[in-house]
């Protein structure tokens, strides 16, 4: 029988063999679409080995299902794409590492996330942001990694900060944002996606264990529930100077994820509302990420407002965007009624209830208004006579179909 480590290596090693051949050879489109069904294939059946053959727990299995389907659905939609394999390549990397960053035995599975960020510092140092964001974001990269590295020589004394910091990092909550807003806003086309729901789920693994490792004191909760609210409330501010829905939808997801970090203050079990809640995150922002990446690939990159209506001549972009936006609107109040109903002594909290009632009131109500802002200024209004529009085609359907079904069916589990 193999190791639980050589099939781990495995599930790293045959993704950035894809890779490492595609950037040598320049494999046609067609033939490395079929080739990235064949890898997530067997990276799908690696993790079904695995959990039959070893102890890998649920919540690390829902994770990296999470990540497979998702990943799935984006190289699904590019079925149709006449561009460079070269967009296709990336997202089995982060695949591979992501999923050997969940599902690897301890330590390796640290030895894979440094991997996982470092290959994020290495897409940040690429991309075309300015000096002094990139700056910042390589800084907490290499922060993060720096600490994992410690945390090996450490123990367990040292895991509550560094278990913490990749949290607020993966998961991100301001000022700890940096590195997940520039990786995100300035990655090309289905990337942002990728790493966005690769992030949420190894962050969310992080909560998880800090949640039954180390018992939350009053004042920590405090404090955490006071950065939620205005963290999100700085996202949600940061959305309203955004003319780039790539950079606004960035923001919405950190606005998003504030909501999950307020919760944790009140909630308990997180891992029966607070997991499937991420994965529901992460699944609707990169439907979002890939809807927008569609009309890219036909118009080219535009400031908001300067494409509208494209409800009237693409009626499948503008029912599966609108059905995206309704989810991502509507969906946080779930966790907070079903949360509430179980919340033991909501009195005892001293201040998170209150700060919870502002977060929702504050951040979700307000944080909306950028979604109706997004369908507004691109799917409402009048078309422009100069454009040739071309509506979905049957993979990108299939793609964004498959998208809201999983979201729905995490939404059940919260």
């Amino acid at each position: 029988m193999a190791s639980e480590f050589s099939i781990t290596l495995l599930a790293v090693l045959i993704p950035f063999a894809l890779w490492f051949i595609n950037r040598t050879c320049r494999i046609s489109h067609l033939t490395f679409q079929v080739l990235a069904m064949l890898c997530i294939g067997w990276e799908a059946g690696t993790t079904f080995y695995m959990h039959a053959t070893f102890e890998i727990t649920h919540t690390a299995m829902y994770l990296s299902t999470a990540v497979i389907f998702s990943t799935f659905c984006v190289v699904l939609g590019q079925w149709h794409s006449t561009r460079s394999s070269s967009i296709l390549d990336e997202p089995l990397a982060v695949l591979g590492l992501c999923l050997a960053a969940l599902l690897g035995p301890a330590p390796t599975n640290g030895y894979f996330l440094i991997g996982l960020l470092g290959y994020a510092a290495y897409s940040l140092y690429r991309s075309n942001i300015s000096v002094t964001r990139k700056t910042f974001g390589l800084a907490q990269s290499a922060l993060a990694i720096l600490l994992v590295c410690v945390s090996f020589w450490a123990g367990d004394s040292f895991y509550e900060p560094a278990g913490l910091f990749l949290a607020v990092t993966l998961v991100p909550l301001p000022p700890f944002h940096v590195l997940f807003a520039s990786l995100v806003g300035s990655a090309r086309g289905i990337l942002s996606g990728v790493w966005t729901v690769a992030f949420l789920s190894l962050g969310l693994a992080e909560i998880q264990n800090l949640q039954t490792m180390i018992p939350m004191e009053t004042e920590m909760r405090v404090a955490i529930g006071l950065l939620a609210l205005l963290g999100g409330l700085y996202a949600a501010l940061k959305c309203l100077g955004q003319n780039q829905i790539h950079v606004l939808l960035t923001y919405a997801t950190i606005v998003q994820v504030a909501l999950l970090w307020g919760l944790t203050t009140v909630f308990s079990s997180f891992s029966l509302w607070g997991i499937p809640f991420g994965v529901t995150v992460g699944l609707i922002m990169n439907g979002l990420f890939v809807a927008y990446t569609f009309v890219q690939q036909r118009y080219g990159s535009h400031i908001i407002g300067n494409l509208p209506g494209l409800a009237a001549p693409m009626p499948r972009l503008g029912t599966f965007v609108s059905l995206l936006i309704s989810i991502a609107v509507l969906f946080p109040i779930i966790p907070l009624f079903g949360g509430i109903t179980t919340m033991p002594g909501a009195e005892s909290q001293e201040g998170s209830f209150v700060i919870i009632s502002l977060l929702f009131l504050g951040v979700w109500m307000f944080g909306s208004w950028h979604f109706s802002h997004v369908l507004h200024h691109t799917l409402f209004g009048k078309a422009r006579s100069d454009i040739p529009y071309t509506d979905l085609k049957v993979a990108e359907i299939c793609c964004l179909a498959l998208i809201i079904f999983g979201a729905s069916v995490s939404i059940v589990f919260n």
